[in-house]
């Protein structure tokens, strides 16, 4: 008496680490709201966790921006807070009350608060939101830091 075993049921590939996808799919918003909660905690760090050095603070602040704008909805709130005061003092265009001042000036005035200002990791943090967003838009430099950021968050899944 001959038997056939049944055919092995097949397994689909995990999707994700194949795309580039280290977590798996978090989508744009969901990134944004890791990213948020990560420094939320991290800047604060209580229980087994210690506090996010100064360097991943500002890297995850200005990868918090990237993500923001990624997400759209509720969560380009903030950028669209910054910008619109950027524009009411006259940054990145002429006539403010500041004069003809570029985003290359605002983003060289934000360099040179968090080198000589003595920050918390929380004002580090949002220091390093408003620096994405001033350094997305300025070119030159600071456009290669935007880049980088940029280029990390497709490694998220975004």
């Amino acid at each position: 008496m001959v038997t056939t075993a049944a055919p092995a049921a097949q397994i689909a590939p995990s999707p994700g680490l194949g795309q580039g996808e280290i977590l798996g799919h978090l989508g744009a918003g969901g990134a944004a709201l890791v990213v948020t909660v990560v420094l939320v905690l991290g800047v604060k760090a209580a229980g087994k966790g210690k506090p996010l050095p100064w360097t991943l603070a500002l890297f995850l602040g200005a990868l918090a921006a990237t993500l923001y704008a990624a997400a759209g909805g509720i969560w380009s709130t903030p950028a669209d807070l910054i910008g619109t005061l950027l524009a009411a003092l006259g940054v990145g265009g002429s006539g403010g009350p500041l004069g003809n001042v570029g985003m290359g000036a605002a983003a060289c005035c934000i360099a040179a608060v968090l080198y000589w200002k003595k920050l918390t990791l929380k004002q580090v943090a949002i220091w390093g939101f408003v620096m994405a967003y001033v350094a997305g838009r300025a070119g030159g430099i600071w456009g290669v830091f935007a880049s980088v950021v940029a280029s990390f968050a497709k490694v998220l899944g975004v």
